[in-house]
């Protein structure tokens, strides 16, 4: 069965309806944390007498999906990586909107901070707790609740299904969206993508004694097997480093990690780091090869410092430098051969696992012929993960596109290395924002101007609003 979505404030019965608020929304493919927060800023926005999109979600499982046992990513329990004060609102600096000194900066921050890791906590009661207990790191399930509260409050809007293709058409995206035996398009006048997306792989799963990131987390749900003393882990990112924590503390068992470096490298945390996560002014404005070291040290094929702290807590760790060049039956066990410079070396596991994240560019799997064509154009040439990291622009998009294609989970490069993660989600969702408001700046020189005291090209105030009416009028 085919069904088509429309923007009519009146949809004929069995449509799916994206259009309130008077307009086409900004659709998002996966209801997690970016989709939250945008909706989130969207609604509060709204509410400060901004015109900006309303935010829908397509979504095959549940907002946060990816943060609870049963999706291939985690088992719950895993602790956030990021602190979780970094929550949706972060870093709170509302100036992309107006003056520092413009009530409507004041009054947006103030109805983010209703949306704070902190607020949802005091909601339920446990900030106390939470306080007296010394500030732990949330598990993801406990995220995932934080995320599923916010985006209730908000009004963020889902619509069921798996996206099936992604099309361009009069100046806006058509996605067909799969649910069940159905099938029906979304139309909107944006698109972001988000989620880390299927697994790359270094190597194939045979579901058995090699498996990908979602065999191993499905494993450890299930119960992992005794006869898994020893496994070799792929991989020496985030997704490596909870794959590591779970095996050698949580099951008790002896791992190889093989990292393409030297060794199991912790990520960069120190104030300097972190600014730019932060606060990307001036990130620009350093050189590429700077740039790119710089997200080596602090975000790729590294370990938190939580994951290291807790590992060091175990002897069952140890690592091998190489890259994964294939693996063969040997014995009931696993010969895994590795290759490092000149060297070539073969070891041995009852199973290994291949964490090496997930593919960058699975979304152009997706697009139609229209769309593959305007992309290329717009990158004047193959559509490659280097032309498009040094693309993205201020708003997180491909510039040159007949509707934008916001793409965070690709912008560090060329923005700032907290826009893929959830280290500046509040900031993500000004930058893309902005795009639908026109005369609102978003790149980090006018924001700098803004923090400075200089004037923003638009605020609430120019709509002929009392803003601070508004706000009280929420508060009652």
């Amino acid at each position: 069965m085919s069904q088509s979505s429309t923007l009519s404030p009146a949809p004929v019965a069995g449509t799916r309806d994206t259009s309130r608020h008077g307009g086409a929304p900004l659709l998002v493919i996966g209801a997690g944390p970016k989709a939250v927060a945008l909706a989130v800023k969207s609604s509060v926005l709204r509410a400060a007498g901004f015109d900006v999109p309303e935010v829908v979600a397509v979504e095959r499982d549940r907002t946060a999906a990816n943060w609870l046992a049963g999706r291939g990513w985690t088992n719950g329990r895993q602790r956030l990586g990021t602190l979780p004060e970094k929550d949706l609102g972060f870093p709170y600096d509302c100036t992309t909107w107006g003056e520092p000194q413009d009530p409507v900066t004041g009054e947006i921050a103030q109805r983010m901070a209703g949306f704070s890791w902190a607020g949802h906590l005091q909601d339920r009661g446990l900030y106390a707790r939470w306080i007296d207990r010394g500030r732990p790191q949330p598990s993801h399930r406990e995220w995932a609740d934080y995320l599923q509260w916010a985006a209730d409050r908000s009004g963020l809007r889902t619509v069921p299904g798996e996206v099936r293709a992604a099309e361009l058409r009069d100046g806006t995206w058509t996605l067909t969206v799969e649910d069940g035996a159905e099938h029906h398009a979304v139309h909107g006048r944006g698109l972001l993508v988000s989620g880390p997306g299927p697994a790359a792989g270094a190597v194939p799963a045979d579901g058995t004694r090699v498996l990908d990131t979602a065999g191993f987390w499905k494993l450890a749900v299930e119960g992992f097997p005794d006869w898994a003393r020893t496994v070799i882990v792929v991989g020496a990112g985030e997704t490596a480093g909870t794959i590591v924590r779970e095996l050698a503390l949580g099951q008790d068992r002896k791992v190889t990690v093989v990292a393409p470096r030297a060794t199991l490298y912790s990520r960069g945390e120190s104030p300097f780091e972190n600014r730019y996560y932060s606060d990307p002014t001036g990130w620009a404005g350093l050189s590429e090869a700077d740039r790119q070291e710089f997200i080596r040290r602090t975000d790729r094929a590294v370990f938190s410092q939580e994951v290291q702290s807790d590992l060091a807590l175990t002897s069952n760790v140890s690592w091998e430098p190489g890259r994964v060049i294939g693996t063969r039956p040997a014995d009931g066990q696993v010969a895994v051969e590795i290759a490092y410079g000149e060297r070539h070396l073969v070891h041995r596991a009852d199973l290994v696992v291949d964490a090496t994240g997930g593919d960058a560019l699975w979304f152009t799997g997706l697009l139609g012929p229209r769309a593959e064509d305007a992309l290329r154009d717009a990158l004047g040439g193959a559509v490659t993960r280097e032309r498009i990291e040094r693309s993205i622009d201020a708003s997180l998009a491909v510039p040159g596109l007949p509707a934008p294609l916001h793409l965070p989970n690709l912008a560090a490069l060329a923005q700032g290395p907290g826009f893929p993660n959830l280290s500046s989600l509040g900031l993500l969702s000004d930058r893309v924002l902005a795009r639908y408001v026109p005369g609102v700046p978003t790149d980090d020189r006018a924001a700098a101007g803004a923090r400075s005291g200089g004037r923003t090209a638009a605020t609430a105030t120019a709509h002929g609003l009392n803003h601070m009416d508004t706000w009280g009028a929420v508060q009652r």
